[in-house]
């Protein structure tokens, strides 16, 4: 990484607030919250420093000069999906959710 690079500024929209929410309530439920602060650090902290990078593109978003972009996290078997802008240093998590297998499944 560009030591000299702005870091992206990442939010939330779409169905994001409610799987974060679902996936907090699972992860007190059944004890695995360390889990879920593992996967939230390694998410955040691809998304900030180098989200084009870290996915994989999958969608053009013309309208709102963006560009679509996944990624599973393996040791959760968590999917992220979110937007990254082509000008500006904006991220948006658009949907974060379980797989099947995933312990918050």
């Amino acid at each position: 990484m560009n030591p000299h690079a702005p870091r992206f500024t990442v939010g939330g929209v779409g169905f994001f607030p409610a799987h974060f929410k679902r996936m907090i309530a699972t992860a007190e439920d059944r004890g695995i919250r360390t889990l879920l602060v593992e996967v939230l650090r390694e998410l955040m902290e691809n998304l900030e420093t180098r989200p084009r990078d870290w996915g994989d593109p999958y969608t053009n978003y013309r309208g709102l000069n963006a560009v679509g972009y996944g990624r599973t996290i393996l040791s959760a078997r968590i999917r992220a999906e979110y937007l990254v802008h082509n000008s500006e240093p904006l991220v948006w998590i658009s949907a974060l959710y379980p797989l099947s297998g995933s312990p918050f499944a």
